[in-house]
């Protein structure tokens, strides 16, 4: 035992604040106190309050437990979580006095915990969405989890429940590896050392003086206990993840680790939560399955999208995971279970990188909200608090790039992980693509999932109809409103604000649109109150029907929007003014589709429609190339043909004018046709740069005929070209490809310059 030693710069314990945290024994039993406290506390309430308003116990377990104390904390301090779990910080108790049986062999295996991870927290989250995130299911999941873990503890020795049974107890030890802290002795100290104090108090059964020689911390939890015994012992800063890159003691499970839960969470979110949740998600293999199944089986309260998302997810990520290490274990004619076990170590940052990102914006844009009100609603006090950061943010954007920093590191550490295996440069080379297919999955899954989200669009989200409805409401309070005149250019649009009037209420109810009536410019639209006239609308069909509007208020019109199709309305009214009659004609069209098999775009039925008692129309005609996910986006040039009694009119002036005030005026040609290009009037800084930004325009064409004035306006939006902004797509792939390049080039250049032993004899006679 070492009573004394002068610890190295990079040691933790030489920082005053940083031992008081890490090694003084009143703070950390304190901190373990109050966790133990809170942790049943909040399952507690759980029992009590199991209603929503419970708002402590998912606070808790789901905003602190999971996003900040496993997620953030393990490739930074490593398993610091571990050195303050109520399990470990009793079981330790428990265990003194229980009955300390040597575990049956059977139990002895770390896959029990992974699986019970994977199957039993994240399986049931995607087939049965919600049981664990009310309070009454997180404090039976907790409660039964804690009745497991003590029944453990008592029965069997060295803390054998931590190793083998915890859901979590392996996958922290695997991602721990990535962390830049470091936990062992001082070797010289060491080297004199006869009586293995640090062994002896370790809980666990550990030696820690063994750790750096080993280069693995094995399942050390960092609960200090040793430190007690020994000021031999250290912990370090070190360079991120640096154990990976030398040879230790392969742990298969851990591979198994990264491998499952990067299919249960990031690709089964992407499948599920991104592209389950964009405009073709019943295009997707994992919907068309469940569709299927459902002709036969009654899935009842299951969610069955989002099981075969989970399955196919986990099946697509261990094929890519397997089948990329065989082709290159063949490649450097290796055994498969060596290169697998030994390479597969790669894998760790992909998830855990990706959801520390996920893990920081959620704070900032709503975790801290929901803690903060959560614990203040736990202990009895009524706290409202704004999030940090709002969606949308352009600093929020930093936190996307965890993922990619990700995908690099993973790259580095397959690098210096096939440094490990012996055989030829070029065969390395060979087999470095292969081995990194996982990795290539990944970045593909998060490349076509931003992909589809931006041609395809988000679904309409159904539970925020009331939200939307409240939001639109309250801005219409803040919108100047009229009563037109003659003199009142009148447009029909869907948004008041900032966001659009377009409410699904629940996935079985037909659609509905509204639509407002408005006056006055593009950006300071002004609410119609009261006016004369008539409103067709035309549906899908081309059927032509009699609407009203509510006159509440801002005047607005709601209709249901039934089949796929152009929905076009119409306002009609006539006004007196200057010895003239002024005829205004309002227009504004939707395109409505279910993504089901049943839509097909008929370029025929999707034609511009117009009525016969409309006096003067604009039609937008479709370009040859257009279907149901086109968008109209800056440089695309339109093409508006102007009716007059239902005929070309030649000669008539169109204008274009944007929300930013830019206009262009022309005359139609011999078949008043009038060609005009949008223009590109978005110009805000990069980091404020919004590709789904939409921006207003409004047509309008004005034609005189004896006493009558004849007005004409057509509403619509567009948005930035695409090349404007995939060009980033385009230099991520190209960085990827040059890394790739760069990391294949240092390897054959070191193995090139790496010569063979030879002896050379020198005859000094």
């Amino acid at each position: 035992m070492v009573r004394y030693i002068k610890r190295a710069t990079n040691d933790i314990f030489r920082i005053p604040i940083l031992k008081t945290i890490f090694k003084n024994e009143k703070f950390i039993f304190t901190v373990r106190i109050l966790a133990l406290f809170i942790f049943f506390y909040a399952i507690y309430l759980g029992f009590v309050e199991p209603t929503k308003e419970n708002s402590f116990t998912r606070a808790v377990f789901w905003g602190i437990f999971w996003p900040l104390f496993i997620v953030t904390t393990l490739p930074t301090f490593g398993r610091i979580f571990c050195g303050i779990c109520p399990h470990g910080f009793l079981g330790k108790y428990i265990t003194d006095f229980g009955l300390k049986k040597r575990m049956p062999s059977w139990l002895e295996n770390r896959y029990i915990g992974i699986m019970l991870l994977f199957l039993g927290w994240w399986g049931v989250y995607y087939i049965f969405p919600g049981v664990y995130r009310t309070p009454l299911g997180s404090a039976i999941l907790f409660a039964v989890m804690t009745v497991v873990a003590f029944l453990f503890y008592y029965l069997y020795k060295d803390m054998s429940y931590c190793k083998y049974i915890c859901p979590i107890g392996t996958a922290l030890r695997a991602y721990s590896k990535l962390s830049f802290t470091w936990f062992g002795s001082y070797q010289e100290a060491c080297k004199e050392c006869k009586t293995f104090d640090c062994a002896k108090s370790c809980p666990y059964g550990l030696s820690p003086f063994n750790f750096n020689k080993k280069n693995s911390m094995s399942d050390c939890t960092l609960c200090m206990e040793c430190t007690k015994s020994c000021a031999a012992i250290n912990f370090r800063f070190t360079k991120p993840g640096f154990s990976l890159y030398k040879k230790f003691k392969i742990l298969k499970a851990e591979v198994w680790v990264y491998i499952l839960i990067l299919a249960a969470i990031p690709i089964s979110m992407a499948f599920h939560h991104g592209l389950g949740r964009s405009n073709i998600a019943q295009e997707f293999i994992w919907y068309k399955t469940a569709q299927f199944f459902k002709k036969f089986i009654d899935f009842g309260g299951a969610d069955a999208v989002g099981m075969f998302a989970f399955l196919y997810a986990t099946l697509f990520t261990i094929l890519a995971a397997v089948i990329g290490m065989w082709i290159a274990s063949k490649i450097l004619k290796k055994d498969f279970s060596t290169t697998f076990y030994t390479l597969g170590y790669a894998f760790a940052p992909l998830f855990i990188l990706a959801s520390m990102g996920h893990a920081l914006e959620f704070f900032f844009t709503g975790n801290y909200e929901r803690i903060v009100e959560g614990f203040a609603w736990g202990f009895g006090f009524s706290l409202d608090v704004e999030p940090l950061a709002k969606r949308g943010d352009k600093w929020l954007a930093i936190f996307h790039l965890f993922r990619w920093i990700g995908v690099i590191w993973a790259f580095y550490i397959l690098y210096r992980r096939f440094e490990l295996i012996e055989s030829t440069k070029t065969r390395k080379l060979l087999a470095f693509p292969f081995a990194s297919l996982l990795i290539i999955f990944f970045i593909s899954v998060n490349l076509y999932r931003d992909y589809v989200i931006d041609t395809y669009g988000r679904k309409p989200r159904g539970h925020n109809h009331q939200n939307v409805a409240t939001y639109m409401k309250q801005k219409s309070q803040n919108i100047q409103k009229i009563v037109p005149t003659y003199k009142d250019t009148i447009w029909l649009t869907d948004r008041l604000g900032k966001r659009r009037a377009y409410v699904r209420r629940v996935p079985t109810e037909v659609p509905k649109k509204r639509v407002y009536i408005v006056s006055g410019e593009l950006d300071s639209p002004k609410c119609v109150t009261k006016i004369e006239g008539k409103f067709l609308l035309i549906d899908a069909d081309a059927k032509t029907q009699r609407l009203h509007p509510k006159k509440r208020g801002c005047l607005s019109l709601t209709y249901k929007m039934p089949k796929s199709g152009y929905y076009t309305l119409y306002y009609v009214g006539e006004f007196k003014g200057d010895n003239k009659n002024y005829i205004k004609v309002a227009k504004f069209e939707f395109k409505r589709f279910d993504h089901s098999e049943h839509a097909v775009y008929d370029k025929n039925k999707m034609a511009p429609k117009t009525n016969k008692s409309i006096p003067i129309d604009i039609l937008r005609l479709r370009n040859d190339n257009e279907t149901f996910y086109s968008r109209l986006t800056t440089g695309e040039e339109l093409r508006f043909l102007v009716l007059f009694d239902s005929k070309p009119l030649k000669n008539a002036i169109v204008t274009l004018k944007t929300e930013f005030g830019w206009q262009k005026s022309l005359f139609t040609n011999d078949k008043g046709i009038a060609s005009i290009k949008l223009i590109k009037d978005y110009y805000p800084p990069i980091e404020k740069y919004n590709k789904r930004y939409r921006e207003k325009f409004l047509v309008t064409t004005k034609y005189e005929k004896d006493e009558n004035v004849y007005e004409a306006t057509y509403y619509g939006t567009y948005s930035p070209n695409r090349n404007e902004f995939q060009s980033y797509a385009y230099a991520l792939l190209i960085s990827i490809i040059l890394l790739l390049a760069i990391s294949a080039g240092i390897l054959f250049y070191r193995l090139k310059t790496q010569k063979p032993f030879k002896e050379v004899r020198i005859d000094e006679d």
